[in-house]
């Protein structure tokens, strides 16, 4: 973590501490946009309010997707700053999974976000 600090697992918000402080660090080296922490924090404010948990109608569209990804005659997973800088290397082994291409998709795009995203565990842009 880029803090001088460590979150204990113990901690009731351990999951979410960490992935505020990997935005930030991404948005350090330019590959969170500051539109995309605000994105993040709206969506865990729903979190919150939802309880914590995922409902039914979230988990069957996730196993849907999954679904068209392996049915998908030429599939595509399109990513933003903010996935880049969460999973990046999950993404890559999903594509690797289901031969996928991958396409990083920033909706504030700028060159030094193309580059910083360009490079993150072997993303292309729209390769």
């Amino acid at each position: 973590m880029p803090h001088n600090f460590t979150i204990p697992k113990s901690h009731p918000r351990y999951f979410s501490l960490v992935q505020r402080e990997k935005l930030v660090d991404g948005f350090k080296k330019g590959i969170v946009a500051a539109e995309g922490l605000i994105a993040q924090g709206r969506g865990e404010a729903f979190d919150y309010i939802l309880g914590e948990k995922t409902l039914k109608p979230a988990m069957e569209a996730g196993k849907a997707a999954a679904a068209f990804l392996l049915l998908a005659k030429r599939p595509v997973i399109s990513v933003n700053g903010n996935a880049a800088a969460l999973s990046a290397k999950e993404i890559v082994k999903l594509a690797k999974v289901v031969g996928a291409k991958i396409e990083v998709n920033l909706f504030y795009r700028t060159e030094k976000r193309k580059k910083k995203n360009k490079g993150l565990a072997n993303f292309s842009w729209r390769r």
